[in-house]
């Protein structure tokens, strides 16, 4: 990433007491679920430090709850990779079809996709095992749901199926070549950026649910929004090296095409796009008490909590992001991936499934 660029954040920088723990048994649990299987797809996993992003967006959260917060980011990192396709025609796991051309590759990743979307809306023991990628998701799911109400259930299930249902998008910008224009890129990053279930998950981890009036209002949207235009432009700073690297859409590169404007001048846009969103999300987190008025009196400590999550998960992702290896390896040509490079050179930030799971038998 551009290592000159510094974002204001008035949030206090926190993380978890309990990183350390929580990620030597994620580990464990990567490895039982079939995500990663190997020695060395471990190791490389390990050194990308993607699941720490649940120790800084979760700053609170200890013992089972910051696990599952942990599973929870690191399957996103994981599924996210899988739209990758540059990746290696081998396999994701053991019981994925065999994918050996990049058309393929996408057509299987579309089809997890739709496999998850029947288990949010039907959540029944499927007919046949699951993909590992399915199941651990499952798991996930079924720890994220215990103790929710069914309206907290309806709301995040349809938070996920929006998630899943905007990777075709994300496919058809790539496999199209051109850049989006910047607002149409934004909009599909808001779907894939998983800003919107990951705030469903802090009220479970926090055992709080936001009234349902409240949920559905225009002033809570915004804040979302808010949050997910701050973390959405923060990643197109971060990964804008690898991206360009490997021709993937990027907001920067979308504002140099569609606007005309220098390399420069898009990053200096893009960081003022965090800043905007930022501001704007302070302003409406001041608001909240007009919105409790609006509403009925004794809803303040939810909403605050959430405004809590907020804070939390932009100014964790920062901190986070800046450090990351995903984004602090070198993103020269010669580190594009496993068609240039053999996986015992590949860096911590691959971590697609030809990298992260042993080759099958044929």
């Amino acid at each position: 990433m551009p290592q000159d660029v510094e974002f204001t954040m008035p949030v206090e920088s926190r993380v978890s007491p309990e990183l350390d723990r929580a990620r030597r048994r994620h580990l464990d649990w990567v490895q039982a679920s079939g995500l990663v299987t190997g020695d060395e797809a471990l190791h490389r996993y390990e050194a990308s430090r993607v699941a720490d992003s649940a120790a800084y967006g979760f700053p609170e959260a200890v013992g089972a709850d910051l696990d599952l917060c942990f599973d929870l980011l690191g399957w996103l990192f994981l599924f996210d990779a899988r739209f990758d396709p540059r990746s290696d025609a081998r396999p994701g796991t053991p019981s994925d079809p065999p994918c050996d051309t990049p058309n393929r590759r996408t057509d299987a990743a579309i089809a997890v996709c739709q496999d998850l979307v029947g288990l949010l809306r039907w959540p029944k023991p499927p007919a046949a095992p699951a993909r590992p990628v399915v199941a651990a998701f499952a798991d996930c799911w079924r720890r994220m749901g215990r103790g929710r109400s069914e309206e907290w259930r309806r709301r995040t299930a349809h938070d996920w199926v929006d998630y899943l249902a905007g990777w075709p998008t994300r496919i058809a910008d790539r496999a199209h070549g051109v850049p989006p224009d910047p607002a149409a890129h934004l909009r599909a990053r808001r779907r894939t950026i998983g800003v919107r279930p990951l705030l469903a998950l802090a009220e479970r981890v926090g055992d709080f649910e936001v009234p349902l009036l409240a949920w559905h209002s225009t002033h809570l949207e915004g804040m979302r929004i808010a949050a997910c235009d701050a973390v959405v432009a923060m990643n197109e700073i971060h990964s804008l090296e690898k991206d360009e690297a490997r021709g993937f859409p990027n907001l920067v590169p979308s504002l140099v095409h569609h606007r005309g404007l220098s390399r420069a001048e898009a990053v200096r846009q893009v960081c003022g796009t965090v800043e905007r969103s930022v501001a704007s999300f302070v302003e409406l987190r001041a608001g909240l008490p007009q919105l409790e008025q609006a509403l009925g009196a004794g809803r303040m400590p939810e909403l605050a909590r959430y405004a809590d999550a907020h804070a939390a998960w932009i100014r964790g992702y920062h901190d986070w992001g800046r450090a990351a290896p995903r984004y602090t390896a070198p993103a020269g040509p010669e580190n594009l991936g496993p068609e240039n490079l053999g996986p015992e050179h590949l860096g911590p930030e691959h971590l697609g499934p030809e990298n992260l799971a042993a080759p099958q038998p044929n």
